[in-house]
């Protein structure tokens, strides 16, 4: 197991009160695991972007322009950039 660390963080209200019912369904251990087990994914998809960059070169503005209009195109304009790519 890798080693932990408290820190505090600032959410909203609602979006607490989701965790913590997951949590009591048994969905995570903790109110921590939780948040670890949805964070990990995106922060190895950065890094994995980040090599993947390293390694070819980032993508051209218009191929940045083309996979902005397929996300809206497919999940509508409300999905918003999440800087992974």
């Amino acid at each position: 197991m890798s080693k932990t660390r408290q820190i505090s963080v600032t959410l909203p209200e609602d979006l607490i009160d989701r965790i913590k019912g997951a949590v009591e369904r048994g969905e995570a251990r903790s109110v921590s695991a939780y948040i670890a087990s949805r964070l990990e994914p995106g922060v190895i998809m950065e890094q994995l972007f980040a090599e993947w960059d390293a390694d070819r070169g980032e993508p051209s503005a218009e191929d940045r322009a083309w996979a902005e209009r397929e996300l809206d195109r497919v999940f509508g304009p409300e999905v918003k950039n999440t800087g992974a790519a």
